[in-house]
Parts: C-alpha cells; sequence; structure tokens
C-alpha cells in the first residue's frame, strides 16, 4: 500500500486551468457549410431554419479568430457576445429597490 502512495505523490498531476470563453452568434447563408465553424472553436448550437450557429471561442484567441470566420464565404453576420462587459454586481440595484419599498410603506 505505501508504493501505491508513493507513486501517486511522485507523479505530477498538472493544475487545471479554465481558460475564458467568449460566445458568438454567426448568421450564415447556408445550413451546408456550418461543420466548418468547429474548426475555430466549439459549436455549440446551429438552427437550419433562422440560419445561426452559436460558437464558443477561447477569449484570448478571439482576436485572431474573429477575421477569419467573418471571411468566410458563407458567413453573413458575427456577433460577439457582450456578456464579459456586463456590470454583475446588483447591490446598488437592490438598495434602490429596498429605498424605494421602504417609502412606500411608509406612506
Amino acid at each position: 500500500m505505501e508504493n501505491t502512495t508513493l507513486v501517486a505523490e511522485q507523479s505530477k498531476v498538472p493544475t487545471m486551468e479554465i481558460k475564458g470563453r467568449t460566445a458568438m452568434y454567426i448568421f450564415y447563408n447556408s445550413y451546408k457549410h456550418v461543420r466548418q465553424l468547429s474548426n475555430y472553436g466549439e459549436l455549440v448550437y446551429s438552427s437550419k431554419k433562422a440560419r445561426y450557429a452559436m460558437l464558443y471561442v477561447d477569449t484570448a484567441s478571439l482576436d485572431e479568430v474573429l477575421p477569419k470566420i467573418t471571411n468566410l464565404h458563407f458567413v453573413h453576420d458575427v456577433k460577439v457576445s457582450q456578456f464579459d462587459q456586463i456590470n454583475k454586481d446588483f447591490s446598488s440595484a437592490f438598495q434602490q429597490i429596498v429605498a424605494t419599498d421602504k417609502k412606500t410603506v411608509d406612506d
């Protein structure tokens, strides 16, 4: 038993680093070429009827991948998700709601 624990302690397990991902919404003309998008990132969803696909790309490589995808012959438009730029601190909004509720109760 001691030998197995020593072997496990000696082998170095690499730490898992979480990479930032950004969603891209790609509007295309033809569903025929959608599989090509998986070369640029993780293809999560594609709609035949609405003609768009959702692709996750590493945030670090977004500046390199965006022009490549935009220049594909079947791509009509590309929108990058703005979720990273949204302020996710809602404490001030909560305080404002509590203050307005207090005023209405007092009146």
